[in-house]
């Protein structure tokens, strides 16, 4: 048999810094100067906070820079980056700030605006638990997947990217390495994960797997 696969889940518990700013240069002294947790928080952690309705920007940074200082262009610019192209956060920090210096030389004036409201900025406290879900197999792993909950879809596919340096998520390491089937892992590790909520990604990783097993009910029949 191979290792069982134990679905975990997490609860995040959001912690204000006390820090806030009001303007685009202090935002960035922000991002220089905050801990990697607050860049996952305010990057990656949109996934779970737009578990039910999809909104145009992907990080807090983006909307914020949008509704508050309605600077359309550099939220564009934010949400074009691409969090699966990271390594690590120093990596996904660094390019944020890269962004948000190379708009201040196009467009200086921005930096002068006072925003309606202010960017706090978080911190998270995480708390790991097991649920009662197992799974023995691929088959057993499948038809659990529509049944956990979005907070565990969260923590294997989007959280567990904190401690891989952002390359891979626990479904697809289990079935590279447990199940030995590397192909499938593969697809599923390079789905976009910009392209998804949540539930689309569940979806995404389903349909992927119902191909997969269906080619080898195909091939057991030849």
């Amino acid at each position: 048999m191979e290792d069982v696969f134990q679905f975990l889940s997490s609860a995040s518990l959001e912690k204000l810094t006390g820090k806030k700013v009001y303007n685009l240069e202090d935002l960035l002294d922000l991002i220089k100067t905050c801990p990697d947790s607050s860049i996952f928080y305010h990057t990656f952690s949109a996934f779970l906070k737009m578990r039910e309705v999809q909104v145009p920007y992907n990080t807090d940074f983006a909307i914020w820079v949008s509704r508050c200082l309605h600077e359309k262009a550099l939220a564009e610019k934010l949400m074009a980056v691409d969090l699966s192209e990271y390594s690590t956060i120093k990596s996904l920090k660094a390019r944020l700030i890269e962004v948000i210096e190379s708009y201040r030389e196009e467009k200086p004036d921005a930096f002068k605006k006072i925003a309606n409201e202010p960017f706090y900025l978080h911190d998270i406290i995480r708390i790991v638990y097991r649920t009662d879900k197992f799974a023995y197999d691929l088959k057993s792993f499948r038809d659990l997947l529509p049944r956990i909950s979005v907070y565990s879809m969260y923590f294997h596919f989007i959280e567990s990217r904190l401690h891989t340096r952002l390359q891979t998520d626990d479904f697809s390491t289990w079935i590279e390495e447990n199940l030995n089937i590397p192909d499938l892992a593969q697809m599923i590790r390079e789905i976009d994960i910009n392209l998804y909520t949540l539930e689309g990604l569940r979806t995404r990783i389903i349909q992927l797997i119902d191909e997969y097993l269906e080619k080898v009910k195909q091939k057991g029949q030849v």
